[in-house]
């Protein structure tokens, strides 16, 4: 009995990933729920060098929402967010969304930052660059339930 209720789940699981991965969730409106797995911190002239987000104030784990244009810290509550200023999707099977922060007035800590995220597998890179440094990440994306 056990053994068939587990091919009956185990069946159902692989429908429900052979539909997941055939209809693209990467079209730009699909809420998404992204993991930075690798992080690398580049500053003149030091090179770049793995960091963890802890080390440089960043997230693990990140809620894109299409609808609202935002950014946010995934798992918690938090007023931090960024907006995203350009979405843009099938330009060679990637899904690329921009943005600019500013930091904190009267600081020149203003910065760019770009995610790039390879569809249909979801695979993502990101990056952010400001005044003589660069943070550069590698992660994944999967629809947010």
């Amino acid at each position: 009995m056990r053994s068939s209720i587990k091919t009956i789940l185990l069946a159902a699981l692989m429908s429900f990933i052979t539909t997941a991965s055939s209809a693209s969730f990467l079209d730009g409106q699909t809420p998404l729920l992204c993991s930075v797995y690798q992080l690398f911190e580049c500053d003149q002239p030091n090179a770049c060098v793995a960091v963890t987000p802890d080390e440089i104030q960043g997230v693990s784990h990140l809620n894109i929402d299409f609808n609202k244009k935002t950014i946010t810290k995934a798992g918690e509550v938090s007023a931090q967010k960024s907006d995203i200023m350009s979405i843009e999707t099938g330009v060679d099977g990637k899904l690329i969304i921009q943005g600019i922060e500013d930091g904190e007035a009267e600081v020149r800590d203003g910065a760019g930052w770009t995610i790039s995220i390879m569809d249909p597998e979801g695979t993502m890179v990101m990056a952010v660059a400001g005044d003589g440094f660069a943070v550069v990440g590698l992660g994944a994306c999967v629809p947010r339930p």
